[in-house]
Formats: structure tokens, sequence, C-alpha cells
């Protein structure tokens, strides 16, 4: 069985490989993945509510936009909506200041499909029993 059926994932990261290697892992796994490389469409995308969202996955370090002001402002329109920030620039500060403005889960790069998969079921088991 598929662990993520039914789900649609939001990926933010300007780093097509990365894009790439998500959407592979995560529409393996049975979620639709809608890619975008700058943080300005993922907003634009969620603001147009065409499409159910139920995960955004961003990376910290991206041009104009950042995803710290991403998780913040994602996450003061969509509040339940669960965002995981992935970074390979972690630190204890940085990844506190993503907790405070709203992302659920903090990764750090590199990680595996199996870390990965298992943030993703972690975070959405969090929001079940929070819910």
């Amino acid at each position: 069985m598929k662990t993520l059926n039914q789900k649609c994932i939001l990926i933010i990261d300007d780093d097509a490989g990365i894009l790439r290697a998500l959407d592979k892992a995560l529409t393996g796994e049975g979620a639709t993945v809608i890619p975008t490389v700058w943080a300005g469409d993922a907003i634009e995308i969620l603001s147009a509510r065409q499409q159910r969202i139920d995960l955004v996955i961003t990376d910290l370090r991206m041009p104009v936009l950042n995803g710290m002001t991403a998780v913040y402002a994602i996450h003061e329109v969509f509040p339940e909506l669960p965002i995981i920030v992935l970074t390979a620039y972690g630190s204890p500060d940085v990844q506190a200041e993503c907790f405070r403005q709203g992302a659920a889960t903090f990764l750090e790069k590199p990680l595996n499909t199996t870390e990965l998969l298992s943030a993703i079921e972690e975070t959405f088991a969090a929001r079940k029993t929070s819910a």
C-alpha cells in the first residue's frame, strides 16, 4: 500500500535536482506533487485554492523570497497546513526560528527517502492527534 495515496504535496526548492528527486520519491508513494522553484508561486498556488494541498515542503535558502519568509506567510494564511522545512544549512537557532514561524517539521539535507517519508507520516499523525 502506498503511504501517501490521496495526498497533495507542494514542494518549493530552487534546485531542480532536488525537486525531481522529491517528486519521484513522493509520487512513488502515491502522492500528487506540485513542484515550484519560487516561494511566490507557491503562495499564489495556495491562494488560488484550485487544488487541496495537504502538505508544503520548502527549502530555506532560495533567492528573492527565502523559505523562512514562505513558512511565515503560509502559516499566517493557512495555519492548519503542515510545513516541512528542508535545509543544508541548519543550526539549533535556525530550527527554533522555523518552528516559531510555523513549521511542523525541520529536516537537514542530505536525507534519504526513508527519513523523508517517516517525517511526513509523523507530521500527518501529529495533525490528526491535535485535531
